[in-house]
């Protein structure tokens, strides 16, 4: 059996967000968290809007930077992970 790999967000409704230099802070009112992503979490940020999976982000930024996808992905799937679990998507 072929398990599909879910795909990241949309966002949560009504999640504000700020740029601060390289940095960007995130608003959930749903329950008043505030949260600061570094570039690295902002950078997957950006690309969780509920198009793509963990590993489509990763392979995004793999071609982006250079880099293997599968070095990519555990931090790719680390972030995601703490996306959902504070509500962000």
């Amino acid at each position: 059996m072929n398990v599909k790999e879910p795909l990241v967000g949309p966002r949560a409704p009504g999640v504000l967000e700020q740029a601060v230099d390289d940095d960007l802070i995130v608003f959930n009112p749903a329950n008043e968290g505030y949260f600061t992503l570094n570039r690295s979490a902002r950078e997957v940020w950006e690309l969780a809007d509920g198009t793509d999976t963990a590993s489509g982000i990763a392979a995004t930024l793999a071609q982006r930077y250079g880099v293997d996808a599968g070095e990519l992905h555990a931090d790719v799937a680390e972030i995601i992970a703490s996306f959902r679990e504070a509500g962000l998507v």
